[in-house]
């Protein structure tokens, strides 16, 4: 492996979950076809895409527990409840043609990052002033799951959508999905990695960028940046990602 493709993965890893960890996200969707396009086989460029994504977001998930910013009441229903809807939605998954899939993923997040750049009225409520009911958050953590399970990609973006819908600060919900989405990605990279599509030169470098990159998004998202600009983030992110999907169906 040439070291210039290492340098190039470095920066682009660092890069992209360096913005990504702004709201809360992995960048996986958005490495891997890079990966592919640097000449990495697809494979490998899956299961290093999601090792990022479990390095980073593992690593904004400490930095806020060592910060005591966690609320683990507002998401321990969420990742539980995904955590036991992901098999259902892999197995209705054999039963639903995955594009028509695909279409409804990309319309609600072309509706949820549209909603999350529209001003919200300043006299509505919202988590920040009471807290969710635990059925409200189960039901989250429920849908994230089928999607996941049903899409084969993390459930980050649906529970930032729903978050943002039913009214949560910003800063909460990137701490949610930051805590959320590392077990389906560490999931996904086990999967390549016991079919030896890997490559621990990659892996190293990946690694290190990425624990770089999330680790200073984080920390820039939650110590300069106000809880408006980091909506606005999650809006565009689930924007791009809408924009990904569609132009991958067309």
């Amino acid at each position: 492996m040439e070291s210039t493709s290492l340098y190039a993965v470095f920066f682009v890893t660092l890069g992209l979950n360096y913005f990504f960890a702004l709201s809360g996200k992995g960048a996986a969707a958005f490495q891997m076809p890079i990966f592919v396009w640097l000449g990495f086989p697809i494979n490998t460029a899956k299961s290093v895409a999601l090792f990022a994504n479990t390095i980073s977001l593992s690593t904004a998930t400490f930095d806020n527990f060592r910060a005591n910013r966690l609320d683990l009441k507002l998401g321990m229903p969420i990742i539980i409840f995904s955590f036991l809807f992901a098999p259902l939605g892999a197995y209705l998954s054999t039963f639903i043609e995955r594009n028509i899939l695909m279409w409804m993923f990309a319309i609600f997040l072309l509706y949820a990052g549209t909603t999350a750049l529209i001003p919200k009225n300043p006299n509505s409520k919202t988590c920040h002033d009471r807290h969710p009911k635990i059925v409200y958050l189960s039901i989250i953590g429920a849908t994230a799951g089928l999607f996941s399970g049903l899409l084969a990609v993390g459930g980050g973006g649906v529970i930032a959508a729903l978050m943002l819908w039913l009214g949560c600060k910003a800063k909460k919900i990137t701490m949610i999905t930051a805590l959320a989405v590392p077990f389906s990605s560490f999931s996904g990279f086990l999967t390549y990695a016991a079919s030896g599509s890997i490559s621990w030169p990659l892996i190293g470098t990946v690694g290190v960028a990425a624990l770089l990159g999330g680790y200073a998004g984080n920390k820039t998202a939650h110590s300069f940046l106000p809880d408006k600009v980091i909506k606005y983030t999650i809006g565009i992110m689930s924007l791009l990602f809408a924009a990904k999907i569609i132009f991958d169906l067309i």
